[in-house]
């Protein structure tokens, strides 16, 4: 090999090794430039939105609407960790958390504390279950006059009620008790002790499936939004979600994830879910 060719091979080695380390470069670079985001997660698992497989992994439609919205947001690594539900929501207002995902429902007390997401990316279906011989209740305007269960005096069921009474006449008779018992009240629904119970589908299914009650769904009440739940000063990516989130609806991704954990599309109107509330009834 000549002097100047070996020069040239030199000079393009040397060439080849400044591309590598630029390149290397550039990737530390861009994880480095991600943002973390502290994303709290609830102990109590509630299927099927977050509960754990056999390997005690997180699992269920918010954790794989979250997998979506990372893919979405490369710029953001979301890190995610366990803690009771109330001490999570401490968490995100002093700071420790920038979000949590766990089943929100929105609360005039917590608007003003929290940002809010704007598009939901599920719903809940509060919903009304009656004896399986009932065939007079429906919807919320059924029940004045009607016994219902006791209910705790908080959360998102007790402000749909309480809701209600003030924007109607007559009125829902609501019986409150700190720590209702769910199984105790659909045993109470299906002994003809009450009229009915206002709880969730996905309480209604977990119980139902342990003490398969002689009841069965009168109607599905509401949709009500799940939001996730911000700290205030994070509104930047509080925005880029909201985004992502209508990407992914507009794309029908939200949608199939809603079928593939409840057999239906929980995006349709209110009166279409309930035309197919027997593929919500839960089978023994």
């Amino acid at each position: 090999m000549t002097l100047k060719r070996s020069f040239t091979f030199l000079l393009m080695l040397m060439m080849v090794s400044v591309l590598t380390a630029c390149g290397n470069n550039d990737a530390s670079n861009s994880n480095s430039q991600k943002k973390e985001v502290k994303v709290a997660l609830s102990a109590e698992v509630n299927p099927p939105y977050l509960y754990t497989n056999k390997d005690n992994e997180f699992v269920g439609l918010d954790m794989d609407y979250m997998k979506l919205i990372e893919k979405k947001l490369p710029q953001y690594d979301f890190k995610y960790e366990v803690g009771e539900e109330e001490s999570n929501l401490v968490g995100i207002g002093s700071g420790k958390f920038d979000m949590g995902i766990n089943w929100f429902f929105k609360t005039p007390e917590r608007e003003k504390q929290f940002l809010y997401q704007d598009v939901p990316y599920s719903y809940a279906l509060p919903l009304l279950v009656v004896n399986k011989g009932n065939n007079d209740i429906h919807s919320l305007q059924d029940l004045p006059g009607k016994k219902i269960t006791p209910m705790a005096p908080s959360g998102g069921l007790y402000s749909i009620l309480t809701q209600f009474n003030k924007d109607h006449s007559p009125k829902i008779d609501i019986n409150t008790i700190q720590e209702p018992s769910n199984g105790d009240n659909l045993k109470m629904v299906s002994q003809g002790r009450r009229d009915a119970m206002f709880l969730n589908w996905n309480t209604y299914k977990a119980i139902q499936e342990q003490i398969n009650a002689d009841v069965k769904i009168g109607g599905i009440v509401k949709k009500e939004p799940l939001h996730i739940v911000y700290n205030k000063k994070h509104q930047k990516l509080h925005d880029d979600v909201d985004r992502a989130t209508q990407e992914l609806k507009d794309e029908g991704k939200l949608q199939s994830l809603s079928k593939k954990y409840f057999d239906i599309n929980v995006f349709d109107d209110l009166s279409e879910i309930n035309e197919q509330k027997d593929k919500l009834e839960v089978t023994n």
